[in-house]
């Protein structure tokens, strides 16, 4: 029988050139993989993001964001300083284009949750894939091996020499293994012996299994006797093993579906965290700044905490290292596994891609966020006169409601005193919201800031006088 292309080109790379298969099922697509992932990162493609609210992704466009709006409320400060009959034109004055400056674009943040998937798929599919359609064959190869040793004890009992029945048998079909068992006749007949044909359709086969019953064939045409019987009991015990075997895998199953459970009711829990319960975590923020000011619940920033991205990576490294525990359960080696954390991350992905990415990209939306109205002055203290109206816009100007606007501020003695009424409050239907600021019982300026999102802009408000004997 004539090898195929693809036969003569495995048998050189396998015996003459000595190249494992591993090479170019793990190895070579590992490289791949890893190239694309760097690649990635190198161009600005895929930025990695820092777990925990540090990152080169839009959460540094917010830190550029707020820097803006401390380096122009010095600047309003200093102005106010110099020349304070610019203060003079009214308590109630319009703050014209008080919108946080325009941060250089930057790639998506999720690039590289993308470009991660992809690494990890492009270097360890295709083992992984190799891995199980061999350990499928491999399956295969031992239920028709168990009817290839039923089948040739019965030809044995029937008085033929076992290289005869082996070469009666190979004219047949064994299912999976007939050509191998065909080429075991053909070199019966150009002169190998029982013992090397049998050993030789072991190797073919590639499992231990069957290794150990072509032993204890062998041993059985040496030993003389009955030898039918012999072969017709591996048969027998070959089969109730590969059952028991079968019995087993059926029995793990259920801790596979639990596991695959767990992962998607871990996806669920953050999914219902990111999209219901982060977003109200500035308000939270900022009540505890205002409401307790010096108090270590004032300190807090837990708004600024990425926990978005920090339980996608929960989700992800959860999935995975759950693929594995899977593999280790159903089939005895971790290795198994591997095609499960694969199916675990994908899940994963996608189900925060469709689902978790559209519902909080309200939080990633640039807004212009204008303090269109405010007094420049008051009295230390004691509320301003006109409560402080901001204008929310989208990209294109037009008005946005029912947006979560956050109002914070800073002064003199740490803002004792200072206090707003909201401090936090949705826009109306024209985009709209206000509130009301009290002083706090210090002379000097104080700081207002209102945002939205990863969007702010501050305005300096003078206070003259002071409560309380301050200055």
């Amino acid at each position: 029988m004539p090898l195929t292309r693809r036969q003569v080109l495995g048998f050189k790379l396998q015996h003459r050139f000595k190249v494992k298969r591993y090479v170019f099922t793990l190895a070579i697509p590992a490289i791949i993989g890893a190239s694309i992932f760097v690649y990635a990162v190198y161009t600005g493609f895929a930025p990695i993001p820092f777990v925990g609210g540090t990152s080169l992704t839009p959460a540094s466009s917010s830190a550029s964001s707020d820097s803006a709006s401390l380096r122009e409320a010095a600047y309003a400060k200093i102005v106010a300083q110099l020349n304070p009959d610019l203060n003079s034109t009214g308590a109630n004055s319009t703050q014209p284009s008080a919108t946080t400056p325009n941060a250089p674009s930057l790639p998506n943040p999720h690039n590289f949750d993308l470009i991660l998937l992809v690494g990890m798929g492009v270097g360890l599919a295709p083992y992984s894939a190799d891995i199980t359609i061999r350990g499928r064959r491999e399956r295969k190869y031992e239920e028709d091996f168990t009817d290839f040793l039923f089948e040739l004890s019965e030809l044995v009992r029937g008085g033929i020499d076992p290289i005869k029945a082996i070469i009666t048998l190979s004219q047949g079909s064994l299912g999976s293994i007939t050509k191998p068992v065909q080429t075991v006749a053909k070199q019966m007949q150009i002169g190998y012996t029982f013992e090397q044909s049998m050993r030789n359709l072991a190797a073919t086969l590639n499992s231990q299994l069957v290794d150990k019953y072509v032993d204890l064939v062998i041993q059985a045409s040496y030993s003389g006797g009955s030898v039918a019987n012999l072969i017709q009991r591996a048969s027998s015990d070959m089969s109730t093993f590969l059952s028991i075997e079968k019995e087993k895998r059926a029995g793990l199953s259920q801790y596979m579906v639990i596991l695959y459970a767990a992962q998607v009711i871990l996806i669920a829990l953050s999914a219902i965290m990111v999209v219901q319960f982060l977003p109200d975590l500035k308000s939270i923020a900022s009540l505890g700044s205002t409401s307790f000011s010096g108090s270590i619940l004032g300190q807090s920033d837990i708004g600024s905490v990425d926990l978005e991205r920090d339980l996608y990576f929960l989700v992800v490294i959860n999935g995975f290292m759950g693929g594995l525990v899977i593999g280790k359960i159903s089939e005895g080696k971790i290795k198994y596994g591997l095609k499960h954390g694969l199916i675990l991350m994908l899940i994963g992905f996608l189900a925060w891609t469709l689902f978790v990415i559209p519902q909080s990209s309200g939080a990633s939306v640039t807004y212009n966020v204008n303090i269109v109205s405010f007094d420049h002055q008051g009295l230390a203290g004691l509320p301003l006169k006109d409560p402080v109206l901001v204008n929310v816009t989208d990209s294109k100007g037009q008005p946005m409601a029912t947006v979560a606007v956050v109002f914070s501020i800073t002064g003199p003695g740490g803002g004792a005193g200072a206090k707003l009424d909201p401090s936090s409050a949705d826009t109306d239907s024209n985009g709209q919201a206000s509130t009301q600021v009290t002083l706090g019982n210090s002379g000097g300026s104080y700081t207002l800031t209102a945002s939205v999102g990863n969007n702010s802009t501050s305005v300096v408000i003078q206070a003259t006088g002071a409560s309380g004997g301050g200055g």
